[in-house]
């Protein structure tokens, strides 16, 4: 049975009655964030605001944990994010480079490019393979120190400091280990909730599927799509937490799941796990609609003759982008514009979730956000 309350003006007492008609009393203009309320089944008053259905949360403790914590709107992040990485771009460039040129030299170790042609009957460590080893392993090395200088310049920017690229390096390497371990767990879990699933639905749909293995394999899909949502949601902020709360390990994922999963705003859009879905969908779509529109000057001559040409001419063109013979200029720059792309634009992603993170935290106290063990050695 939902709650019933009564609201006290004065000496006059009114109710008991559902939480909706406080709603209607509200827009109304009867009933004030001041005014006593209480339960029915309550004999403590309180005041309105106090409820959070009515008016938000109530007031954030006096303690608040990080100096840099505050509410901020959804426009306020994004307009932030562009400010803060206006006033440091070089040391956000520089950072995001780390890994953006392995991963460029990584892609254009592919066949398709025409660097470095496919061979028949190539086996062992061509030069390819090695290029491709070494920018792999450099790419799995700078990742860490990338994810914790945004984590490092974005505060560095809200407290005024001046940003400056041997410094933030030098900070971020000092991250390595912690961000590393995180790391690992992370996207570790991704993995095996993506592998694992993948490997039995091609194990149900290669050989002779029937319609009773078609539908397993769309039920293991399913649930791989449930699992891996889950995790997005339970590591939203594991960055953050690494870095401005200084925890390590399941610390940092116990802080990161409470605030992604943070309930006590009513409206579900001022909730940390929507507006986290939602700039990562307008990022995403602004770096495709970016890229493609540096590519497509690019790539369009190519495809002009493709309406004129005989379907062996198609096939024929088709084969030679898979593999061709010689470096193809149009693709390599092709790549290279989109790696710039998203070179450009990666840390405004990391900034906005930096800024997410310090919104979230204003919903909670210094002490519901402390580990179990910094807990007890408050209560001891």
């Amino acid at each position: 049975m939902a709650d019933r309350w009564l609201v006290r003006v004065g000496e006059k007492e009114y109710g008991p009655v559902e939480l909706g008609t406080l709603g209607d009393w509200k827009r109304e203009g009867r009933l004030l964030p001041t005014n006593e309320v209480r339960r029915e089944s309550d004999s403590v008053w309180t005041t309105a605001n106090t409820i959070p259905e009515l008016f938000g949360p109530p007031p954030l403790p006096a303690q608040t944990g990080h100096r840099l914590v505050r509410r901020r709107s959804f426009g306020e992040i994004i307009r932030d994010s562009f400010r803060i990485y206006k006033s440091a771009f070089l040391p956000f460039f520089v950072v995001t480079l780390l890994i953006a040129i392995p991963t460029l030299v990584l892609e254009l170790t592919s066949p398709v490019y025409g660097i470095f042609p496919q061979l028949e009957g190539a086996k062992g460590l061509t030069r390819a393979r090695v290029i491709a080893l070494f920018a792999f392993i450099t790419l799995v090395v700078d990742w860490p120190v990338f994810l914790a200088g945004i984590q490092i310049a974005t505060v560095d920017v809200l407290e005024g400091r001046k940003v400056r690229v041997r410094q933030l390096l030098r900070q971020a390497a000092n991250f390595f280990l912690r961000f590393a371990r995180l790391s690992l767990i992370v996207y570790g879990s991704y993995f095996l909730c993506t592998a694992i699933p993948v490997a039995i639905i091609l194990s149900l749909a290669s050989e002779s599927p029937t319609i009773l293995s078609l539908l397993l394999a769309l039920l293991i899909l399913a649930m791989q799509v449930m699992m891996v949502a889950r995790l997005w949601v339970n590591f939203l902020f594991w960055q953050q937490s690494a870095y401005i709360s200084n925890l390590e390990g399941a610390a940092a994922l116990r802080e990161s799941k409470m605030l992604a999963r943070n309930r006590r705003r009513p409206r579900k859009s001022t909730r940390p796990l929507w507006r986290g879905a939602l700039l990562a969908s307008l990022w995403v779509l602004i770096v495709l609609g970016l890229s493609a529109g540096a590519e497509i000057p690019l790539i369009l001559p190519k495809l002009q003759s493709v309406s004129t040409s005989s379907p062996e001419e198609i096939m024929k063109m088709w084969q030679n982008l898979k593999a061709p013979e010689v470096a193809d200029a149009v693709l390599i720059g092709s790549m290279a514009i989109s790696s710039l792309v998203r070179a450009l634009m990666r840390p405004i992603l990391g900034i906005a979730f930096v800024l997410l993170y310090l919104d979230a935290r204003a919903d909670f106290s210094e002490s519901e956000l402390a580990p179990p063990d910094r807990q007890s050695d408050r209560l001891s």
